[in-house]
């Protein structure tokens, strides 16, 4: 049976804190009366003869890697890369159309305080990415677009690209270049057994466990504490540095400083929690002093519980500061330190949230203030329209753009104008790290 989909209507979103932190990679679980299980056979492969490798540009957005891609000949369609997501997901279809075989219905459960979701699930896809295809990919097609990724990261996407994959290939990100490489796994496997070899590459052991990536870090909260590890996903679908679920771990203490707030929405509503810092963590052989965490809330974190045994997740802001690659079938990372490894971990210190009602426009909303911030206490109200900032015209700026002078820059002052019900409104705060450990 074929099944068109090009009429779903799509209205709502999130990304866990918004445009800055995460938005999938929230647990996630298809559950119907037909469950059967994968074969061994990779979903992809690499269609001529030209080498073992393949080479393409992807667009870096909050930290996240978004890729092209055309199911059952669509029109081009734009993907979130998560190895943290176990499913390909479409979130919205926006104006493109595509024909999906054999489309049932299922439950998808996630972080957040709603219910679970529903959605289509249908196999049976033809999936090509490039010189990348895949003849028998299963896609799910969510019937509401909760995450609603295209208004808080300024342009068209459609969903998220996941385990699939990072199975049938040896992946490398390289976050600086803007590159992905693609290895076929067994012609690249003297390449492989040779990087580690290289003075500049590290190796970190990961375990795939229900088609997403593990590995263990080690953090202290202060100077004094001894290092306690933690098992933590490979998430390139967060944006932010790290999260820590407190519920999981007794060595998990929320930092003295913290700022409470809404960190997103996951596939079942809000999730709400705080941000700190810790004083260290080690990834591997690599230290990072006072890196940015989020703390989701106790239940946020116990509605995950069931999925996997993991303490947190390591996300786009940490990993864009290395050549990342990853090897599932060798369980392996390799790392490779680049320009951005020095560079302070920071968050959006302004308390403001920006979406765009227009993706691919430079029309941008404040959509969030969190209570008691820079942005409240000047005056700023969610529905504000942005005109200019720092004397510039938001039409001259990209959604990245503002969403960097709202980081922590320690002292930067922020001057603003925003239309507020056809009224010219300015207004003016300063940024300063409320976040600082003692």
């Amino acid at each position: 049976m074929k099944t068109s989909l090009a009429h779903i209507v799509s209205t709502a979103f999130a990304s866990l804190m918004f445009a800055l932190i995460v938005f999938s990679s929230l647990p996630l679980k298809a559950q119907s009366d037909s469950e059967s299980g994968k074969d061994n056979k990779p979903a992809f492969r690499l269609m001529g003869d030209r080498g073992e490798r393949l080479v393409f540009p992807f667009e870096l957005i909050n930290n996240l890697v978004v890729i092209e891609a055309r199911i059952n000949g669509s029109e081009p369609m734009k993907f979130i890369l998560d190895s943290g997501a176990g499913r390909n997901i479409i979130t919205s279809l926006y104006n493109r159309e595509i024909y999906l075989k054999n489309a049932e219905t299922v439950m998808l459960a996630g972080l957040g305080e709603g219910e679970r979701l529903e959605a289509f699930r249908s196999k049976g896809n033809q999936v090509q990415i490039e010189r990348i295809i895949g003849e028998d990919v299963e896609v799910l097609i969510l019937k509401e677009d909760v995450f609603k990724l295209a208004s808080f990261m300024g342009t068209e996407v459609h969903g998220i690209l996941g385990y699939d994959l990072f199975d049938s290939f040896a992946v490398e990100i390289d976050y600086r270049a803007k590159l992905l490489k693609i290895y076929d796994p067994l012609r690249s496997k003297e390449k492989f057994e040779e990087l580690p070899k290289h003075r500049k590459w590290f190796t970190i052991p990961i375990v795939v466990e229900n088609e997403k990536p593990y590995t263990n870090i080690f953090f202290k909260n202060s100077e004094t504490d001894e290092y306690s590890p933690l098992k933590l996903l490979l998430d390139t679908g967060a944006s932010n540095s790290l999260s820590f679920y407190d519920p999981t771990s007794e060595e998990i203490v929320l930092p003295e400083n913290t700022i409470n707030t809404l960190l997103g929405i996951g596939l079942s509503g809000n999730v709400s929690g705080a941000l700190g810092r810790v004083k260290k963590v080690k990834f591997g052989p690599f230290e990072f002093e006072e890196p940015v965490v989020a703390f989701p809330d106790s239940l946020s974190v116990r509605r995950a519980f069931g999925f996997d045994d993991r303490n947190g997740s390591i996300g786009g802001d940490l990993l864009r500061r290395f050549k990342v690659i990853f090897n599932y079938h060798e369980g392996l990372l390799y790392l490779r330190k680049n320009k951005n490894f020095n560079e302070d971990f920071t968050y959006n210190v302004s308390g403001i949230e920006v979406s765009t009602p227009f993706p691919d426009l430079p029309y941008y909303e404040i959509s969030f203030i969190r209570k008691d911030s820079p942005a409240e206490r000047a005056g700023l109200e969610e529905g504000d329209v942005i005109r200019k900032i720092n004397g510039r015209k938001a039409e001259e700026l990209s959604l990245n753009d503002l969403l960097n002078i709202f980081q922590n820059k320690e002292g930067r002052r922020v001057r603003m104008e925003v239309e507020r019900d056809t009224t010219a409104v300015s207004l003016r705060f300063e940024l300063k790290d409320e976040l600082r450990l003692k």
